[in-house]
C-alpha cells in the first residue's frame, strides 16, 4: 500500500486507539487527550472500520483489547513515538524554543464538529508543546486572568476586563434534546410553545451569566415558563435522564454527535435559534508579549477565517 494512500489511519485515530488501549477506559482516555468521550469513540470506531478489524471487545462493564488489538498497539505506539521524535528534531534544527502553551477549550462544545479547527488542534506540527485544558467558559476566563493558561476558546464571552483581548470566531446554534416519546419530535423545527409541558434541565447562572441572561430575556418575552430542573454535571447523565422522560435540554448543536437511544435532537425555529446562538470567542491577554502565544493566536484566527465556524445542523434525529 502506498504511503500516500487514503486508506491509512490518521494520527488522531492512532492517538485515540493507543490512549484507550493503555487506559482500557474511554472516559479516562478522553481526559488524557483533553477531549470529550463521543469524538474519541468515533475515532476508534472509524479506525476499526478502516482496518476492517475489531481492536477492542467492549460491553457495559469492561473494555479489553482483542488479540489483533494487542499486536497493533505496539506498532501504533512505535509510529507515534517516531513521529514525535521527528517533530522534536525538526524544531530543534530550526532553533525553535520548546515552550508549553496552555490553551483552554470550553467543555460545552464538541470541537470535532468544526473540521478545520479540529484538524489544526490534531496536527502534531501545531500542537507540539501545547497543553489543552477543558473547563466551563467562566473557569477558563478566570484562569486566563490569573495567568494559569495563555489563551482560550470560550462561549458567549462578555467580560469587559481591559486585561483581555477577544475575537469572535463563530457560533454554535442551540438545539433541543427531547425524549423520543414527546409529541414535538414529529416536527422538524421546534417552537417554545411546543415544549412548554416538559421540565427543562437548566444550568446555574454562575456558570455563564451572559448566556443565561440572554436566554431568560427571550423566555420572558416568549412567555416560556417550563418547570426547571438542575442540569446534571455529566453530559451522559443528562442524556440518560432525558431518555427516561424526566425532562428536556438545550444543547449546542455541535454536541448532536453524542447520540443516545431514546433522545431526539431537533432544531429550534429560526427566530429562536438566531437569538439563542452561542457566540464563540478566542481570548488572550491584552499585554501578551510571548511570541509563541501570539503565533498560536494568529494560527487559530487564520484557520477559522478560512472556514465558516458554524456546524451543519440536519433536522433528522
Amino acid at each position: 500500500m502506498s504511503i500516500l494512500s487514503n486508506r491509512l489511519p490518521t494520527i488522531r485515530q492512532l492517538q485515540c486507539f493507543v490512549a484507550v488501549a493503555e487506559e482500557l477506559n474511554f472516559r479516562r482516555a478522553a481526559e488524557r487527550l483533553h477531549m470529550s468521550q463521543p469524538p474519541l469513540s468515533r475515532q476508534v470506531r472509524s479506525l476499526e472500520t478502516l482496518l476492517g478489524i475489531a481492536l477492542f471487545e467492549r460491553d457495559t462493564h469492561r473494555v479489553a483489547l482483542t488479540p489483533t488489538g494487542k499486536h497493533f498497539v505496539d506498532e501504533a505506539h512505535r509510529l507515534l513515538v517516531g513521529l514525535s521524535e521527528a517533530v522534536a528534531s525538526l524544531r530543534d534544527s530550526a532553533g525553535q524554543r520548546q515552550e508549553s502553551i496552555r490553551l483552554g477549550l470550553t467543555s460545552v462544545m464538541d470541537f470535532s464538529q468544526f473540521t478545520a479547527l479540529d484538524a489544526l488542534l490534531s496536527d502534531p506540527l501545531f500542537n507540539h508543546g501545547i497543553h489543552l485544558e477543558r473547563a466551563y467558559s467562566r473557569r477558563l476566563v478566570e484562569r486566563l486572568l490569573t495567568s494559569q493558561i495563555d489563551l482560550a476558546i470560550v462561549g458567549v464571552f462578555a467580560d469587559a476586563s481591559p486585561a483581555l483581548k477577544s475575537q469572535k470566531i463563530g457560533e454554535d446554534r442551540m438545539m433541543v434534546a427531547l425524549p423520543a416519546s414527546h409529541a414535538a419530535t414529529d416536527k422538524e423545527r421546534i417552537d417554545l410553545e411546543d415544549i412548554a409541558d416538559i421540565p427543562l434541565f437548566w444550568f446555574p447562572r454562575i456558570d455563564n451569566p451572559a448566556f443565561y441572561d440572554r436566554c431568560e430575556v427571550l423566555f420572558d418575552q416568549m412567555g416560556f415558563s417550563a418547570p426547571r430542573k438542575p442540569e446534571p454535571q455529566e453530559h451522559i447523565d443528562l442524556l440518560a435522564r432525558i431518555a427516561a422522560g424526566e425532562g428536556m435540554g438545550f444543547l449546542p448543536s455541535s454536541m448532536r454527535a453524542a447520540s443516545r437511544t431514546g433522545v431526539v435532537y431537533r432544531a429550534l425555529t429560526d427566530n429562536i435559534e438566531t437569538r439563542l446562538s452561542m457566540d464563540i470567542h478566542l481570548i488572550w491577554r491584552a499585554g501578551e508579549q510571548n511570541d509563541a502565544v501570539l503565533d498560536v493566536v494568529n494560527r487559530l484566527l487564520a484557520t477559522v477565517d478560512a472556514q465558516a465556524f458554524t456546524p451543519f445542523i440536519p433536522s433528522s434525529p
